[in-house]
């Protein structure tokens, strides 16, 4: 591979103001249990005007209600300002909330109205490096490494295959490669925008890091560890990484180089890389995993990268091109000009909708959008999740589920790493916080199980929508950052 021998760089990264991001939550504090940790007992709540002790269901709501089965929810409460969030696939929440009452109202980015166009004059401008007509040369072996859950990885692929085209690269020597997870499921196929005869003979593989003589190695890092990757990747002549920049609770930040290692590695990197996250570090924070990323990227040589920022959906509303570190630089500026929600006060309530992406719809994004929900939220306060889920619980939620308390949950969590370990994790961090209400497809039973109280109806979500409570609220919340600036100009995660 040609390489470019330069030192890793730190790059500055400064937080936004949070002027331009605003994130409406939506919270009602009872006036006991503030703060409390609750268990399977406390499961049912304060559901509007009523309170049922022990756990027992509001006489007329019984289990086996059918659900509507409209795509539009509409809620009016104060009318006032009026918001609109999308969830699930294709629902959508209509409400009005008094001026008063709203802290936050975060929407989600305006999508790319061209993104093939998008993508074509950012390869034939990128960020510090030559156009990409300039990179590939006849007889070159191009490896495209495209992470999963890539907004418009389809779009993206097609537009390099044009430039391969321009150059006379033969598509037999074009690969797509895709890293392992370890909840790997089927993926949509990233040749879907070329035509037939090209699809064909342009490869496409997810690595199997489980298959030794697929790997080679690499090098050895400054603190001496030895990398094993894709041979595919090693041997490249040109590799271009794709993907989405995207916050992450162990990472900080995901992007660049985060396609490469762990999940184009071995199964040991993998199991070593896979934690619980760090609810207590902001995504500028230094992260080890991070770092070393960073540096197995340098000693492969790579230098030019496609990242996406995420919109509303499967959608992008940014598409970067360049230099690793230009785009990496200047992608962490506009994540969080998009998504990075910012408040002065902890809301009393906090909704978040969370919609089918690019990565789908499951306790990934839950997950993660409780995560912000547990960073804003206040002590004791209420968060409302507006979902379609309907996903079977993996091996770390049915820890979850067989606890009596959900803090008893994250020794066994950790003992055992599963591979839903992080939504398990923050879903325990969220329910220890606060009261979590949860509209979603699974059975009642299950989600009282989980410690949060399932909503059978949208007319609960209006009951829990009454009152004078202060609320944010949040649009495709799982791509979402957030933080509370304090009076003193402290920011961070409580």
């Amino acid at each position: 591979m040609r390489r470019t021998q330069q030192p890793p760089c730190e790059w500055p990264v400064r937080f936004l103001s949070g002027v331009d991001c605003f994130a409406v939550v939506l919270i009602i504090v009872p006036s006991q249990q503030q703060g409390a940790s609750f268990g399977r007992s406390d499961a049912r709540h304060w559901i509007g005007r009523k309170r049922f002790p022990g756990g027992q269901r509001e006489p007329q709501r019984g289990s086996g209600r059918k659900r509507p089965n409209s795509d539009e929810i509409t809620v009016s409460v104060n009318h006032s300002t009026p918001v609109c969030l999308h969830y699930g696939s294709g629902r959508r929440l209509s409400c009005e909330i008094a001026p008063g009452r709203l802290i936050a109202w975060h929407e989600a980015p305006a999508p790319l109205p061209d993104p093939a166009e998008t993508v074509r004059k950012s390869l034939q401008s990128p960020l510090e490096f030559p156009p990409l007509t300039d990179v590939f040369y006849p007889g070159d072996r191009i490896v495209l490494a495209l992470d999963r859950s890539t907004p418009e990885a389809a779009t993206v692929v097609a537009e390099v295959w044009r430039v391969c085209e321009q150059r006379s690269i033969r598509p037999e020597d074009v690969c797509v490669l895709q890293p392992a997870a370890l909840r790997g499921g089927p993926l949509p196929d990233p040749r879907d925008q070329l035509a037939d005869g090209i699809a064909q003979a342009v490869r496409w593989k997810v690595h199997d890091p489980a298959d030794r003589a697929g790997q080679v190695y690499l090098a050895s890092t400054s603190l001496g560890e030895r990398v094993y990757l894709a041979r595919e990747i090693v041997d490249a002549d040109v590799v271009v990484l794709i993907g989405a920049i995207a916050f992450d609770s162990v990472l900080g930040y995901r992007g660049t180089g985060s396609v490469i290692y762990p999940g184009l590695s071995t199964v040991d990197a993998m199991r070593k890389a896979h934690g619980q996250g760090h609810r207590e570090l902001g995504p500028d924070d230094i992260r080890p995993l991070r770092q070393l990323i960073d540096e197995i990227t340098w000693l492969l040589g790579v230098q030019f990268a496609i990242q996406v920022i995420a919109g509303d959906g499967p959608r992008a509303s940014h598409v970067l091109a360049g230099a690793v570190d230009a785009v990496y630089r200047r992608g962490q500026e506009l994540l969080k000009a998009a998504w990075h929600v910012q408040v002065h006060e902890r809301p009393d309530v906090v909704v978040l909708a969370v919609d089918a992406d690019a990565g789908g719809h499951g306790w990934e994004q839950v997950g993660a959008a409780l995560q912000t929900a547990r960073n804003l939220v206040a002590a004791g306060g209420k968060i409302v999740v507006l979902s379609g889920l309907q996903d079977e619980l993996d091996d770390g939620l049915q820890i979850v589920r067989d606890a009596e308390e959900p803090v008893e949950a994250l020794k066994p969590l950790r003992l055992r790493t599963p591979p839903d370990l992080i939504p398990a994790t923050q879903l325990i961090q969220a329910v220890d916080w606060a009261k979590v209400y949860f509209l979603s497809r699974l059975a009642p039973d299950v989600v009282e199980d989980l410690f949060m109280t399932p909503l059978d109806d949208v007319a609960e979500v209006h009951r829990l929508l009454e009152g004078d409570a202060t609320c944010a609220l949040l649009a495709a919340a799982q791509h979402t950052y957030g933080s509370v600036r304090e009076r003193t100009g402290t920011s961070g995660p409580a």
